[in-house]
């Protein structure tokens, strides 16, 4: 119990990677698991509900304790599934990718920041499961933007709640970035691993209006490592044209 306590309280303190100490003698974390699945539930059920968006998103990834990857990337999404990404800062930053599911041969196609990478490459067309999106991200292409973050929570939170590897879970009323949230945090048994749960640890804000999740970080199983995501100026239902997912589109000169 002092392990998974120790665990619980990493949660809420401001360094992704430092683990605060915890005394025996607490009481034992919360178990709210109703009220934290009603949001991740909220949250499915609202994004079914979403056409398109647009969103900005900061990532952040840890390991050992030191930051990895400091990256702001623009998303343009419309179902089924298209989506374009154009990164703005950080190692990438002028790249774009754009995938229409089904279109273009099914290929991503990608163009590399970078006036000499842009001379050197020009634009490529790449399979989505391929290896070279890992130079971008450890996810899948399906895992991208707000869709595959609430679906993995969601699918995650009730695999965990069915084998019974929750062993903390707590969600508060709260505000982040001046706006009303949901704060949902979670902590999984050592056991989950084995299994394949994706990380022992979670914080998650959920806009109280949208449910759409604003922040999120993973506290992934090896080298002290993290994840961390942050979405802002979030434009929901925009009525993205069809030129936003073409490759032909000029203001992005594939």
């Amino acid at each position: 119990m002092l392990v998974i306590t120790v665990l619980f309280f990493a949660a809420f303190v401001s360094s992704p990677c430092t683990i605060a100490q915890a005394d025996p003698g607490n009481t034992p974390p919360p178990l709210e698991l109703e009220e934290v699945q009603q949001i991740l539930d909220n949250a499915k059920a609202n994004y079914a509900k979403v056409h398109d968006y647009t969103t900005m998103m900061h990532k952040e990834e840890y390991k050992d304790g030191e930051i990895e990857l400091d990256e702001d990337t623009m998303i343009k999404f419309q179902k089924p599934f298209k989506v374009y990404l154009k990164w703005t800062s950080g190692d990438n930053a002028g790249s774009q990718l754009l995938y229409v599911k089904g279109k273009y041969d099914n290929k991503m196609i990608v163009r590399k920041g970078g006036g000499f990478l842009k001379k050197v490459f020009g634009t490529m067309e790449m399979d989505p499961y391929g290896f070279w999106l890992r130079k971008f991200t450890k996810h899948s292409i399906d895992e991208v933007g707000f869709g595959g973050l609430i679906e993995k929570s969601h699918e995650q939170f009730q695999f965990a709640l069915e084998k019974g590897f929750i062993t903390a879970a707590q969600s508060t009323l709260t505000e982040f970035d001046g706006k009303p949230a949901y704060k949902v945090v979670f902590v999984v048994s050592p056991e989950a691993e084995a299994d394949g749960y994706y990380c022992h640890s979670a914080i998650q804000y959920f806009d109280a209006e949208t449910f759409m999740p604003v922040k999120s970080t993973f506290w992934l199983w090896e080298d002290d490592s993290a994840e961390i995501f942050t979405y802002s100026d979030i434009k929901l239902n925009v009525g993205l044209p069809d030129v936003a997912f073409d490759r032909d589109n000029e203001e992005y000169q594939f």
